[in-house]
């Protein structure tokens, strides 16, 4: 019947290019699934072909001297409890991860799940776009890597072919100095997020910012940096006076729109509000982790 979802068949790959041969066999017919979070919710009825990843050797989290690397079946459970994302300005993953829906989900739902659904309200984009991250693509053609900035094309697309997979996700250890934070407001606290925020604030000897990154999610189709608000920032002390001027720049570089949950203007002022928070969380972070 039309609008069923009802997959003809369900393969359980065992290797990664177990899983690139299928993906080139089937093509759009096929949909990946691992945690499931998503997709048994959307059931999606043009699902001939389930290729389960579970259990592809790619949950983990390792350091590696330049940063630290996350398999893309990593739980946000597993990121939150990861002794190697507690401290520092790393820590935002595991931030993120503790404000990620309810400790069910985040016992089942995959970081590289919710980066491949694109969907504008997605918690992880912001801060790995805000840590100058990287994408690890799998196909029949080898590994290629994309920045996170540029991972996402438009609501629920991505650069991934159909016949790649989301391996890893690559995040560089970011410089002394430098502080972090994640904010988001939903409906309910394990709801989806009207609007979410990650700041990245890098300072110099002096205490002047050296390094900002504003990235904004549910905002606009795909996660996006608050460019103009980032060099307001540059160069300046603390001074609330120009976070409030950062925070009224970033909300009008949104591209909000209204839905079922809220309004495009509520959705502006939450961003004018909770990117001022976040940058006076992630300069005092930065600025104690100097003094550290």
């Amino acid at each position: 019947m039309v609008g069923l979802f009802r997959p003809r068949e369900y393969f359980k790959p065992r290797t990664i290019d177990e899983a690139i041969s299928l993906l080139a066999e089937y093509g759009e017919k096929a949909k990946v699934i691992a945690g499931g979070t998503d997709l048994l919710v959307e059931k999606p009825p043009d699902s001939e072909y389930l290729i389960d990843i579970a259990a592809l050797p790619l949950d983990y989290i390792k350091e590696d001297g330049k940063g630290v690397k996350i398999g893309a079946l990593t739980t946000f459970d597993g990121i939150e409890k990861s002794a190697v994302l507690q401290e520092g300005a790393l820590g935002v993953l595991a931030e993120t991860a503790r404000d990620f829906g309810h400790r069910n989900i985040r016992n089942l739902a995959t970081i590289g799940g919710n980066l491949c659904s694109a969907v504008p309200s997605a918690d992880s984009p912001p801060p790995l776009i805000a840590l100058d991250s990287d994408a690890v693509i799998t196909g029949p053609s080898g590994e290629r890597e994309v920045p996170f900035e540029g991972f996402f094309v438009h609501v629920r697309r991505t650069v991934l072919e159909g016949d790649e997979l989301l391996k890893e996700i690559r995040v560089p250890s970011p410089p002394p100095r430098t502080g972090t934070a994640f904010l988001k407001i939903g409906r309910t606290r394990v709801d989806i997020a009207l609007v979410n925020v990650a700041v990245r604030i890098g300072l110099g000897k002096a205490g002047v910012c050296e390094d900002a990154r504003i990235v904004l999610g549910a905002v606009a189709p795909t996660p996006i940096r608050a460019r103009g608000a980032e060099g307001l920032l540059d160069g300046a002390k603390y001074d609330e006076g120009i976070f409030e001027k950062a925070a009224e720049l970033a909300s009008r570089e949104t591209k909000p729109i209204s839905d079922v949950r809220c309004s495009a203007e509520y959705r502006r002022e939450a961003s004018r509000v909770l990117v001022k928070r976040a940058i006076e969380r992630a300069w005092r972070r930065a600025k104690e982790g100097a003094e550290g």
